[in-house]
């Protein structure tokens, strides 16, 4: 989400926002977490993802349009479709955003996302058929720069330095990746976009084990696009990779 666009943006304080659940909303054609809260007055908070909100209060009320101010003074146009989701648009800039009625089940990641992983995974499959140690830094353009600087640390390690990266990231074993398979891609509870990625795993020649669960948290700028900022393994105990990176790269007497 590009803010300066948006209109007038404040952050809102916890009394401004109920913690209602996060939908799959638009800013233009852009996909981002949001929840929206109604209040008596008819005026309505919608708070985004990245932290930002803006609370538009009604200036003429009609069906299925009516008209808001934000809070710096712009006006929106608010349709309400035939499914009760709304449309809002700036009377001079043009943007648009949608809120639906619904909290969803899911969403059609955004393109840049599934190629990020579908790439990411081509890579994998490559690599594991040559010897040597892990050319990461290939990678780059596909992680946010801080999570790369923790893996190329990390890789940096070796048994001689007392501790190293014992486990494959890509699929959260010490076994070969088979392949992997895109699942669902949502909001998580934090509004971070996730895609959950299904990673068959094992010894070659054997029966593989069930598949490997691994949520990809992605992140979005308007200077790099979407890179991956973490991966949860959800195997018990769950996981992050930037935690056990950290705790790894940590100094030990």
């Amino acid at each position: 989400m590009v803010a300066p666009t948006l209109g007038a943006l404040f952050i809102a304080t916890p009394a401004q926002v109920i913690a209602e659940p996060w939908k799959t909303c638009w800013f233009n054609d852009q996909a981002m977490g949001c929840r929206d809260q109604h209040h008596a007055d008819g005026s309505l908070t919608i708070e985004w993802s990245d932290g930002l909100a803006m609370t538009y209060t009604l200036v003429r009320e009609g069906v299925p349009r009516s008209t808001l101010r934000d809070s710096l003074g712009g006006l929106w146009q608010r349709e309400v479709l035939v499914q009760g989701n709304a449309v809002f648009t700036h009377a001079q800039n043009g943007n648009r955003i949608m809120v639906p009625l619904r909290v969803d089940e899911g969403l059609e990641c955004p393109a840049a996302v599934r190629a990020q992983v579908d790439a990411l995974y081509r890579w994998q499959l490559a690599r594991q058929e040559r010897p040597g140690p892990m050319a990461i830094a290939s990678q780059r353009e596909r992680f946010t720069p801080q999570l790369f600087a923790l893996l190329e640390r990390a890789y940096a390690l070796t048994p001689a330095d007392g501790r190293f990266v014992d486990f494959d990231p890509f699929s959260g074993t010490q076994v070969t990746t088979i392949g992997a398979a895109l699942r669902e891609c949502r909001f998580d509870q934090q509004g971070v976009l996730t895609l959950r990625v299904a990673v068959q795993a094992g010894l070659r020649g054997r029966t593989a084990e069930p598949d490997q669960q691994l949520l990809y948290r992605f992140q979005q700028t308007p200077a790099e696009g979407w890179r991956i900022a973490d991966i949860v393994y959800l195997q018990e105990p769950s996981f992050r990779l930037s935690t056990y990176l950290k705790d790894l790269l940590e100094e030990r007497p």
